[in-house]
């Protein structure tokens, strides 16, 4: 399959390529040069600039959209919540109609987990629950990436699926500190991403169908956030973070 890597200069970014890359043919897009796997390519561009979108979905058969903020952002606040914003909304919004107008049929995109953080430790949380993004740009734009993928979903007939994820970490670097009910390991978020790519409802009739929702994070004894949905897919996260609640 040809796969677009949107944000692969990222460190989740580079994590999905690493778990796909031997199975798939990559194309690496981002505004900084990437380091391409043997099979692939990269494409240095923006997601605001329509050329730069429609060059980087041409032959694709999927595209992953990691969510993952520019590497470079301005350091004036205003500023950056601008860029964020303009990113997440009109760059996603370019990228999901360059990718169907050129018959991309699978679309990922990577949201956060965090628009739940408001909710208290004590329950349960499903994709059914209502969001309630905090007004923390970070966080609220990801939350407008995706409303803006599931459009897509509504209107053309392309399988989008909205992975939210978790808090990224690496398991063994914050072995010595408090645990985070948010947690989820970099290599578990990026097989998630490799499960996505067999989604394949493009042809349904309803978008209901066609659009896919799932929670991605740690496998926890007393969980917040429940994966049930996404072990639908396959997924099976290897990092439990078993040390950290020990302690």
């Amino acid at each position: 399959m040809n796969v677009l890597i949107v944000g692969a200069a990222s460190a989740l970014g580079k994590a999905i390529v690493e778990e796909i890359g031997d199975a798939h043919q990559l194309r690496l897009m981002d505004i900084v040069p990437v380091d391409p796997p043997d099979k692939g390519e990269y494409i240095v561009g923006s997601s605001l600039n329509q050329d730069d979108c429609w060059k980087a979905v041409r032959g694709m058969d999927a595209a992953i959209l990691t969510g993952e903020p520019p590497i470079e952002v301005p350091q004036d606040e205003l500023e950056r919540d601008q860029s964020l914003l303009d990113h997440a909304t009109r760059g996603t919004h370019n990228l999901c109609k360059a990718a169907v107008e050129a018959g991309v049929k699978n679309i990922i995109y990577g949201g956060t987990l965090d628009i739940f953080r408001s909710y208290p430790d004590d329950v349960y949380i499903s994709e059914l629950w209502k969001p309630q993004p905090e007004p923390d740009m970070p966080v609220m734009s990801r939350y407008l990436g995706e409303l803006t993928c599931r459009e897509f979903a509504r209107d053309y007939m392309v399988t989008v699926t909205g992975l939210r994820l978790g808090k990224v970490v690496n398991e063994e670097e914050v072995s010595d500190t408090h645990p985070d009910l948010l947690w989820l390991d970099i290599r578990d978020a990026a097989q998630a991403f490799c499960l996505a790519l067999q989604r394949d409802t493009a042809e349904q009739v309803w978008w209901t169908q066609r659009w896919g929702l799932y929670h991605i994070c740690a496998d926890l004894g007393n969980p917040k956030y429940l994966i049930n949905q996404a072990r639908s897919l396959g997924y099976k996260p290897k990092h439990a973070f078993s040390n950290n609640w020990a302690t």
